[in-house]
């Protein structure tokens, strides 16, 4: 499967698992040339994205191919990707739970599988809640992230970068279902928390390059079964 194709599947996925906003919310991956990259482009939903609708731009945000408009946010993209040589894929979303942790000034606690994904950190951008519309903002989202898979935008959503494009998808629907799993524990009573040494070892026993993979394949499997 082309680079084209991965990022409208992943925008596919998004949408089945949760991650809808009308129009609103991105993904992008690098082209075989440095400094251009596929990115959805502005005004479709992610259920309605197909390869032939994915754009291509340079990290100056200037279209090269596809008749769409882009978003206004391509520097989180670009950014990221000028400063994370390791990263392939970023992706940016607003799904409810994630989101509404956004605002949330506390870690993301493991309290299930998930959760033990983020135990390195996941960083809370807080300098705006505004769209990030500028270079400068987009290095500054970039900054933030550091070396980590995901992050927070306060009062905005999510932000993911992973090494591959399957990897990205998986991680930014995983992101959700730990922010939400954390509010259904909150709702319970006092929670007992797994510790970090665990989480380390839960992680690197449950994620990793293979199990991405079979997520993506299953998620890719559960899209056919809806007919895209």
């Amino acid at each position: 499967m082309d680079t084209q194709t991965k990022v409208a599947r992943a925008c596919n996925i998004l949408y089945m698992e949760g991650h809808t906003d009308t129009v609103y919310g991105h993904a992008s991956a690098r082209t075989d040339t440095d400094d251009i990259i596929w990115m959805k482009p502005a005004g479709l939903g992610f259920e309605e994205v197909r390869p032939h609708d994915v754009i291509q731009l340079d990290f100056e945000g200037n279209k090269r191919t596809g008749d769409l408009p882009r978003h206004l946010e391509f520097p989180i993209h670009t950014e990221i990707l000028r400063q994370r040589s390791d990263v392939q894929c970023v992706i940016h979303t607003h799904p409810p739970h994630a989101t509404a942790f956004s605002a949330v000034n506390e870690p993301l606690r493991p309290v299930n599988h998930e959760g033990v994904l983020f135990i390195e950190g996941l960083p809370r951008f807080t300098q705006t809640s505004d769209l990030i519309v500028t270079p400068e903002l987009g290095r500054a989202v970039a900054e933030c992230l550091g070396p980590h898979n995901a992050m927070l935008l306060k009062n905005h959503g999510i932000v993911v970068a992973g090494p591959s494009v399957e990897e990205a998808c998986v991680t930014a629907v995983l992101l959700e279902k730990a922010a939400q799993m954390l509010l259904l524990a909150k709702q319970f009573g006092e929670i007992e928390w797994t510790d970090t040494a665990e989480a380390l070892e839960k992680k690197n026993r449950i994620y990793h390059e293979a199990s991405f993979q079979g997520m993506w394949d299953y998620f890719s499997r559960k899209l056919a079964r809806q007919g895209y």
